[in-house]
């Protein structure tokens, strides 16, 4: 095929492309997405039995946890307005923030059902929660957009997932290792809801990783440049929680969200993910994607997409984040 690069690619283009990618990533969402519901868990009735082992560091997590989830009306009013006029990514979002509303329920569970906190407690612990507001300007220092929100959310989904794996294991041994006749490791209660937790939040990590992928390829300027806006300063969601100095204390004692471990355990395999090899590439891509022509595209793969206009002009992002153009063939 000979690409030329005449009539470069509008960007009404490049947004029908767009939004047809995001259509089919939500629909494979939603056939193969979480199913379960929070009221139903059949760890629920194990709770009781194994309250009493939970370490009151992890009882401090537990509800730090907890408070992080209930301010999922805030990340949803983000999500919306980021989404503009975006059927197929408002799809996305509000099928998100449903999961995501299942988690906060299911901990609720989990600190009532294993007799560590009070339904009053909680209810006012829920209450002084509500008085704080999230933002995404607050949170990474500039506007929401489709672009900015997917990528943020592929790091926080994938430390999330890592925050609740690093409790289910922790769990597991306060409960006293328990493991089945075959020996291999058995997750009852509270440590087997994280593990459900962890499964959805690694199953959203995938779909926005989809969908940054799909910037990446057709407003790779647009995505380069919101990846780096949001992993410059990247942190867990900056709100306020009652137990704010207490939840810092436990987390510390554990090192599950040191500096470090942030960096090792979930930028460096986002970067990866996306095919750079380091923060460094994803800078350098940033910057040369200032430069790309208008009709420019990532090419993804060794071929050029079929759903690529031949008016495109396609590139090849290197693993040290140099932006190459794909030579056409005769």
């Amino acid at each position: 095929m000979v690409y030329t690069n005449t009539n470069p690619w509008t960007q009404a283009g490049k947004n029908t492309a767009i939004q047809k990618a995001v259509a089919e990533i939500y629909e494979r969402y939603f056939a193969k997405g979480p199913r379960w519901i929070a009221k139903h868990l059949p760890q629920r009735s194990e709770m009781q039995e194994h309250g009493a082992a939970v370490s009151p560091e992890s009882r401090e997590i537990l509800l730090g946890d907890y408070g992080v989830e209930t301010f999922i009306e805030d990340y949803a009013v983000v999500a919306v307005r980021a989404s503009g006029d975006s059927l197929s990514t408002r799809q996305i979002y509000t099928q998100w923030v449903f999961d995501e509303t299942r988690h906060s329920q299911a901990l609720w569970y989990c600190l009532v059902d294993s007799g560590l906190y009070s339904q009053k407690e909680l209810d006012e612990y829920t209450y002084e929660c509500g008085q704080d507001i999230w933002t995404f300007e607050r949170q990474t220092g500039h506007e929401a957009t489709p672009e900015r929100g997917a990528a943020y959310a592929i790091a926080q989904e994938r430390q999330t997932k890592r925050n609740y794996q690093d409790m289910q294991r922790r769990l597991w041994q306060e409960y006293g290792s328990p493991t089945d006749a075959a020996d291999r490791p058995v997750y009852p209660a509270i440590a087997g809801v994280c593990r459900t937790l962890a499964t959805d939040e690694g199953f959203h990590e995938g779909v926005f990783r989809q969908i940054t992928k799909v910037y990446l390829k057709f407003w790779p300027d647009k995505a380069l440049q919101a990846m780096w806006d949001v992993y410059e300063r990247y942190r867990m969601p900056m709100i306020k929680l009652p137990n704010a100095e207490a939840f810092l204390d436990a987390v510390l004692s554990t090192g599950i969200d040191s500096a470090r471990s942030v960096i090792r355990d979930v930028l460096n395999p986002t970067y990866a993910a996306m095919g750079l090899e380091s923060r460094g590439a994803l800078r350098r891509a940033a910057r040369e994607s200032w430069d790309l022509p208008e009709g420019a595209v990532i090419q993804v793969g060794d071929e050029l997409s079929p759903d690529i206009s031949e008016g495109a002009i396609p590139y090849t992002m290197s693993p040290n984040g140099s932006l190459v153009p794909v030579t056409p063939q005769a």
